[in-house]
């Protein structure tokens, strides 16, 4: 069995929030000094720079799993993790679709920068990222998950996190894992939920400085997407374990 490194929440200058240096060379060699081998760019509500992330950590042997970061009626984030490409396409497609179109200003809600492999800034996302969509969080996991993808709450010990904005976490709403902030707390949010979950604690890097060691690994067979999410859903004897 393996024992990988890994981050799986990071911004690129693409979510309003994040610093424009948050570029793909520039993440990527943050990611290598940090011993980081599985990553996922996870921005709010789009993933126009997935594939340029995507070429530029493959050229640095860093595997990435295509992710989101997707915010639900109740204005609950999720991180929403696919096996292709293809099928994160889709899920944004769709998930876009679901937001008011409100016109971004750059200089009172911050850049939603499109990049590419060269960290280029070649477009901007017209339409406001940080808000809510009109799909209730059953409805993304749903969707999420007619495309074989994996559905991780985000920082439940934060704003925005399911037990922050919810402050219960129903049998029926339950996940195999769950994103917490500080490992700190774990044992307080872990009398919260039903069953046993399992948790990952991720960077949630907004500027390159951010990025920081890896807080656990994956125990998988094989470096793949296929096996991370395999972890994520904690089946087949892989899962995740906290450093």
């Amino acid at each position: 069995m393996l024992e990988v490194p890994g981050d799986l929440h990071l911004h690129s200058c693409l979510s309003p929030c994040a610093d424009i240096t948050m570029l793909p060379g520039e993440v990527a060699e943050r990611l290598v000094a940090r011993g980081i081998r599985v990553a996922s760019l996870t921005d709010h509500n789009a993933a126009c720079n997935v594939s340029a992330f995507q070429r530029v950590f493959r050229q640095n042997g860093i595997l990435l799993v295509p992710g989101i970061e997707a915010t639900t009626a109740e204005e609950v984030h999720l991180l929403c993790y696919f096996e292709t490409i293809y099928a994160l396409w889709e899920f944004s497609r769709r998930l876009l679709a679901s937001y008011p179109r409100i016109a971004n200003d750059p200089e009172r809600f911050g850049y939603q920068l499109v990049c590419n492999e060269r960290d280029e800034f070649v477009g901007q996302f017209p339409f406001l990222l940080s808000v809510a969509s009109l799909l209730s969080l059953e409805e993304l996991r749903g969707l999420v998950e007619r495309l074989d993808g994996v559905v991780v709450p985000s920082h439940l010990d934060r704003r925005y996190g399911l037990l922050y904005q919810l402050g219960v976490v129903t049998p029926e709403m339950e996940f195999r894992t769950y994103e917490i902030a500080h490992k700190v707390n774990i044992e307080s949010i872990a009398s919260k939920l039903p069953g046993h979950p399992q948790f990952v604690s991720n960077s949630d890097a907004h500027n390159l400085d951010s990025i920081s060691p890896p807080r656990y690994v994956f125990e998988i067979e094989e470096l793949t997407v296929h096996e991370v999410l395999t972890a994520l859903r904690h089946e087949k004897g892989r899962g995740i374990r906290l450093l």
